[in-house]
């Protein structure tokens, strides 16, 4: 659909709507944003973005490409501890846990402080693409000038972003929150990435 598909379709379920169109196109982009944050196992292996950062000797602290709640994974390259020359990505690459930044542990991991990511320990030596940030897309917000544009969300989905905005207009009215949490648990399920299979016995 259409935003503006999307707004007449919300407009159409208010009893007596009253909220201005502007304050609707805010709460869709909360939404969208909202759900985009939160990816499921297909969303993860398709719609991910990968950015490579050079390190800097003793520099912990690196500029995030994105919003911090939009980090799905960080690898870094051994090499930016041990000055290794590896070539192959599997042994020269290794995924590190998301941490508190004041946390004292031996193993490597990142964090977020004021905007940036950060690296524990820094790194030891400088390395070309010594980390690698993996995040989903970061959309622009949703304005009376896209109504003729898709949401930016899967279009096979797009009833969930309008039962999303009404429970969030009227959080009294369950039954806006019951539709909607029926169409987020449909949702998740058909793009878990994984397969559904009926078994079917013969004796």
């Amino acid at each position: 659909m259409r935003v503006q598909d999307v707004v007449e379709e919300i407009v159409e379920k208010l009893p007596e709507n009253k909220t201005p169109v502007v304050s609707i196109l805010r709460k869709l982009t909360n939404v969208r944003d909202m759900l985009l944050r939160t990816p499921t196992a297909a969303q993860q292996q398709s719609e991910v973005i990968e950015e490579a950062i050079d390190t800097v000797v003793g520099e912990g602290l690196y500029d995030l490409p994105c919003p911090p709640g939009n980090v799905t994974d960080v690898d870094i390259r051994r090499a930016i501890y041990d000055n290794s020359e590896g070539h192959d990505d599997s042994r020269d690459w290794h995924r590190i846990p998301l941490r508190q930044f004041n946390e004292r542990m031996k193993h490597t991991y990142y964090y977020f402080v004021a905007g940036q990511i950060g690296i524990f320990p820094p790194p030891k030596y400088a390395k070309a693409y010594g980390i690698k940030i993996f995040y989903t897309p970061v959309y622009p917000e949703i304005t009376v000038n896209d109504m003729q544009s898709t949401t930016g969300f899967d279009p096979d989905w797009d009833m969930l972003l309008v039962y999303g905005v009404l429970r969030d207009i009227m959080p009294e009215n369950n039954n806006f929150d019951v539709r909607y949490q029926q169409l987020l648990a449909d949702y998740r399920t058909a793009t878990s990435g994984y397969e559904r299979y009926v078994i079917e016995e013969r004796w």
